[in-house]
């Protein structure tokens, strides 16, 4: 239904003369405007319901509408989560790689630290490829697993250091 602009006027414009006072328009229906209705002994008729009423649009002034929730509020879930199953996974494997190199370094201890560190490396390299594009789980548990034996590779140095040795030259 199309609104005419002559209906809707400013408040206090030229045609607030002719209104009822008190009265603004759409605020519980069309404004009345013309003398107020005679009082008789007959009861009042009702007014045909405006067409905003008739297809159901709320027209209460001061109650707003019901909303009924159907569904309870959306849970926002990880898409790829990380479970304790493939940290320890990637525990495991990252500490068999550390062995792996560890093993193969039966000379020296600087040989093995050289040896440990670029085990280190090459597994948080993986880790990183892991964390990327692969399962995170399983890149925490490498990398977790890495940093321990390049740790201990580091407090061999820290020992033979203040042994007066520097191992990695």
């Amino acid at each position: 239904m199309a609104v005419s602009e002559s209906q809707w006027k400013e408040p206090g414009g030229p045609s607030a003369a002719t209104a009822p006072p008190g009265s603004w328009p759409g605020a519980m229906g069309p404004p009345v405007v013309g003398p107020p209705p005679r009082l008789s002994a007959q009861p009042p008729t009702a007014r045909p319901p405006t067409p905003a009423a008739a297809y159901g649009a709320w027209h209460g002034a001061l109650r707003p509408p019901v909303f009924k929730v159907s569904q309870p509020r959306p849970t926002f879930r990880e898409p790829m989560a990380v479970n304790g199953q493939m940290i320890a996974l990637g525990g495991a494997a990252g500490a068999a790689w550390m062995l792996l190199f560890g093993l193969l370094m039966t000379g020296s201890a600087r040989g093995y630290v050289w040896i440990t560190l670029i085990a280190g490396f090459l597994a948080w390299g993986a880790a990183a490829i892991l964390a990327r594009f692969g399962d995170r789980g399983v890149a925490v548990g490498v990398a977790a697993a890495s940093g321990l034996g390049v740790a201990i590779a580091g407090i061999l140095v820290a020992y033979r250091l203040a042994g007066g040795d520097w191992l990695l030259w």
